[in-house]
């Protein structure tokens, strides 16, 4: 009876790995469509994201939990005195899917970034002219929020307001953007969190270095506070 009982349990457990693996990988296509779907509405389709870790999470990582307790815990009690053991791989099966999900959440959203920028920044690739005298007008292109633009021609003034999608690109997106670029120093900072305090202390700053350079990239305007961010940022990690 033991033998069989295991049997079943990793069966099931291999299954619900599968079958996590597969959700992840059409979740993050979902994502990305969803962004044509609806007209690329980049706060609706962060929310089409969590409802998908939401699905995931239901419908797999607790039926692990809810599996075990329910029809796997009670045979094994009966059975023997084994059940610890099994009972300690349906735990760790679900914390690795934990972890897997926030990876992908991670990944995800800055793959979601990179494709709306892409569309987005498109709004302003095109000539802008002086509401005066009508001569060309030099606007930021990485400067996502209303600008005061003089004429070179004329001297007046002219007020540059944004589309609410490209405005977008200045707060959320830049940042999974960012993240997304320093995708391998995250995963060395977890991986430092299980050595000791200083190792850990110097992986977050090289994430967040790395971080805030590729920011620097999207955002030139915000170069001269890098380091004042950098420690900010270490300070609310550690």
């Amino acid at each position: 009876m033991k033998d069989e009982l295991i049997t079943r349990w990793d069966a099931f457990l291999q299954k619900m790995a599968a079958r996590f693996e597969a959700s992840l990988l059409q979740g993050e296509q979902a994502v990305l469509d969803s962004l044509e779907e609806n007209n690329y509405d980049y706060y609706a389709s962060l929310r089409t994201l969590m409802a998908i870790r939401s699905q995931v999470d239901a419908s797999l990582i607790r039926k692990i939990n809810d599996t075990w307790q329910q029809q796997v815990e009670p045979l094994m009690r009966a059975d023997g005195d084994y059940w610890a053991d099994e009972s300690f791989k349906g735990h760790q099966a679900a914390d690795d899917m934990h972890e897997r999900m926030s990876l992908w959440q991670y990944i995800t959203e800055g793959r979601l970034a990179e494709k709306y920028y892409g569309h987005a920044i498109q709004l302003i690739n095109r000539d802008f002219f002086c509401t005066q005298c009508n001569a060309p007008l030099q606007v930021k292109k990485d400067f996502f929020m209303a600008q005061y633009v003089a004429c070179h021609y004329c001297a007046a003034v002219n007020t540059f307001e944004p589309e609410t999608k490209y405005v977008t690109l200045g707060w959320n997106v830049v940042d999974s953007m960012s993240a997304l670029y320093a995708l391998q120093e995250y995963g060395e900072m977890l991986k430092a969190r299980s050595l000791n305090p200083l190792a850990y202390e110097q992986a977050v700053r090289k994430y967040y270095e790395k971080y805030f350079d590729e920011r620097i990239k999207l955002l030139p305007h915000t170069a001269h506070t890098r380091e004042q961010d950098i420690e900010r940022k270490i300070k609310q990690t550690i």
